[in-house]
């Protein structure tokens, strides 16, 4: 029961996220106030699919009966807010969403699926490096830019589409179809990272970020780097 509780909390936390999103017309800001929903998540402890996925290859068959209950309640989260949302004044919302689900039914399964892997690869990235990454900046920066990456470029995130679906009132058996699909595609996103880095250990093959590469030193930096860059793109973008 608490992790089911935690799971529908996360789906909050990212409708949350998804208001913001169809709020604002300029994108680089939507997608980077997004994340107020992932912060929330992996600050708070509460449980999201596909960052539960990331996990799979290291735990038990077991693990999976935990990552579908926290789907289940996932839905619940981010259907149950959408709903409530298209009764209260955020209703003016539901024809960007209505455009939103459009195009990603529009689009081929195919395309869909791939679409949802890269997703799944970036919260990979995300989830783990947040989790790893000991540096208070370095850690959020980790959570943050992948999330970005993942909105601006296009790609499918069952959780956040769940909420996307109802505040637009879509759902269909389409809808759901293309909510499955999108689902095995984050799933098989967020094991690819953690299946490559068991491989590569077997083989006796380490990965350590920035090790032997950038001096110790000098890696706080990288945060400032990334800053500039974002700058750059904001007004190359404006």
């Amino acid at each position: 029961m608490k992790t089911l509780i935690k799971a529908v909390i996360a789906g909050i936390a990212i409708s949350t996220g998804g208001v913001i999103y169809l709020t604002l017309e300029n994108h680089i800001a939507g997608s980077f106030l997004f994340t107020i929903g992932l912060f929330t998540i992996y600050t708070f402890g509460f449980h999201l699919f596909t960052g539960k996925v990331c996990y799979i290859v290291e735990e038990k068959p077991s693990y999976l009966l935990t990552v579908l209950l926290v789907y289940i309640g996932n839905f619940v989260g981010t259907t149950g807010m959408g709903t409530i949302f298209r009764h209260t004044k955020l209703s003016k919302l539901t024809a960007h969403a209505a455009d939103i689900v459009s195009i990603k039914l529009s689009d081929t399964l195919f395309s869909t699926f791939i679409m949802a892997i890269l997703c799944g690869v970036m919260m990979c990235i995300a989830v783990i490096g947040f989790q790893t990454i000991k540096e208070g900046v370095g850690k959020y920066f980790a959570l943050v830019l992948p999330v970005m990456v993942f909105i601006l470029s296009g790609y499918e995130h069952s959780i956040a589409d769940m909420f996307y679906f109802t505040m637009a009132g879509a759902w269909s058996a389409k809808a759901f179809l293309y909510i499955l699909v999108i689902s095995a595609g984050n799933l098989t996103g967020g094991c690819l990272i953690p299946m490559a880095k068991k491989y590569l250990k077997r083989r006796g093959i380490t990965c350590t970020f920035l090790t032997g590469i950038i001096p110790k030193e000098s890696r706080a930096e990288i945060p400032i780097a990334w800053i500039s860059a974002l700058v750059l793109l904001y007004k190359a973008a404006n």
